[in-house]
């Protein structure tokens, strides 16, 4: 697959890095002498110095024959540019990142006067992300396979759970109609085997039937109330996103901001009572204290500032907010957060990313999701007509399947079930796996007969 990014800044890289890893053909295109240098050692990807806005330059590199052309540099109207005329070359999709509300919330008309395939905001889906999370309490991921019928949800283990500290054999028997399928621990993600022990802390992938999921979900990390009282440090893109998400859904937001003029600025956009707009620093213990900080139920840290938003973090737990959530825009700084005690970290630039391979993925697949940075995926597959899989019982595969994969679900006609090892796949028949990210391309070849 031939794949253009156009701007090599950190998003660009990632992604550039993310991809090439898969044997995707990537072009990076990048202005800056010194970033195209700095590309040129550190990816396995052609690097080109020039304006990815350039038409006569994207005519050049034959930017007409990509598959997919993806515009990420900060400027949204350079992005929007560029995604247009890679249309107009004749690219089979084009994505263009934007953060500008304007462009955010009108995106559907963009896309069609423009004839842009996806306009994503990285701030918009750190929102949404943050959002769910507050309104699925303790639900760090979630998605749905085989039309509904089976459920991805993400945990984090709490210390008073039945599940912790026990073997998953003993917490989710077979047959119960879930399963762990992923387990991570300090930032290292394995699929687990049933003797592996779950511990506080832990985060665990559980997949299985939708009737069985919440009582799974009880298991590793008891009841959780509902959240309804939310503190927002920082009025920019992702903070105000948050806010008007939560509108008339929770009983009371304070936004903290510590700019008076945006603060009285902002403050007039927001229609419900419930939504309250603070003129205070939120890295101060005295301003969060007269707030009343002890009294919400997540605090979430939303600025450009990585330190500070570690720091607000870390002190509205210390005041007494039940749980605290922050976005670090350098990924390198996520496990910092983590060992500090912070509930939740969001980095913009990964959930830009994961949403790209996803759109790459709908290409030869249902449905998939990304866990930790594209460390391993879910994907709802159908069986190709000349795949090895057909005609065999899981338990007879085991030669056949990569390292670091397993089946978690079959889908048959309307029917979709955990299988065990005396199944076997047949003819129409789709699966469901889990596969680490070195496993992932066998695995299309074994399953869709590539």
């Amino acid at each position: 697959m031939n794949i253009f990014i156009m701007g090599g800044g950190r998003v660009g890289s990632h992604i550039a890095q993310m991809l090439s890893e898969e044997e995707y053909d990537i072009t990076v295109i990048e202005k800056n002498p010194d970033d195209q240098e700095r590309l040129d050692l550190s990816l396995n990807a052609r690097i080109v110095l020039g304006d990815g806005t350039s038409a006569l330059l994207m005519q050049s590199l034959d930017v007409g024959e990509a598959d997919l052309f993806i515009a990420c540099t900060g400027n949204d109207e350079s992005n929007l540019i560029a995604a247009a005329a890679a249309k107009g070359l004749g690219a089979r999709q084009v994505l263009a990142r934007v953060e500008k509300p304007i462009f955010v919330e009108e995106s559907v008309l963009f896309e069609g006067f423009l004839n842009i395939d996806y306009m994503l905001s990285p701030d918009a889906l750190v929102a949404q992300e943050i959002v769910n999370y507050i309104v699925y309490p303790g639900v760090l991921a979630a998605e749905d396979f085989a039309q509904n019928k089976i459920q991805l949800r993400q945990v984090q283990v709490s210390a008073n759970a039945s599940a912790a500290n026990h073997p998953l054999s003993d917490t989710l028997p077979p047959g119960g109609g879930v399963l762990v399928g992923v387990l991570e621990r300090d930032n290292i993600i394995t699929i687990p085997h049933g003797s592996d022990h779950v511990l506080p802390g832990d985060k665990v992938t559980l997949i299985g039937k939708r009737e069985s999921m919440q009582k799974a979900i009880q298991t590793f990390q008891g009841e959780e109330p509902r959240m309804q009282h939310i503190a927002i440090m920082g009025g920019g893109g992702i903070g105000r996103w948050i806010a008007h998400s939560l509108e008339g859904k929770v009983e009371s937001v304070k936004l903290f901001e510590v700019d008076l003029a945006k603060a009285e600025r902002i403050a007039s956009g927001f229609r419900k009572g419930n939504i309250h707009v603070i003129h205070r620093d939120a890295t101060s213990k005295s301003d969060l204290e007269q707030e009343h900080i002890n009294d919400f139920d997540l605090f979430v840290a939303t600025t450009e500032d990585d330190e500070r938003n570690m720091i607000a973090g870390v002190l509205a737990q210390a005041v007494g907010s039940k749980m605290s959530a922050v976005v670090m825009h350098h990924p390198d700084f996520a496990p910092l957060a983590e060992k500090l005690g912070i509930h939740m970290t969001v980095t913009p630039r990964d959930v830009l990313s994961n949403s790209i391979l996803k759109i790459l993925r709908q290409q030869s697949i249902s449905t998939s999701s990304i866990l930790r940075e594209g460390d391993a995926e879910v994907l709802e597959i159908t069986l190709g007509n000349t795949s090895q899989a057909l005609g065999k019982k899981i338990k007879d595969m085991r030669h056949l399947l990569p390292r670091g994969l397993i089946i978690t679900t079959i889908i048959r006609g309307d029917l979709a079930y955990v299988p065990g090892g005396e199944d076997m796949l047949e003819s129409g028949d789709s699966i469901v796996i889990i596969a680490m990210a070195n496993a992932i391309i066998e695995a299309q070849r074994l399953f869709q007969g590539q």
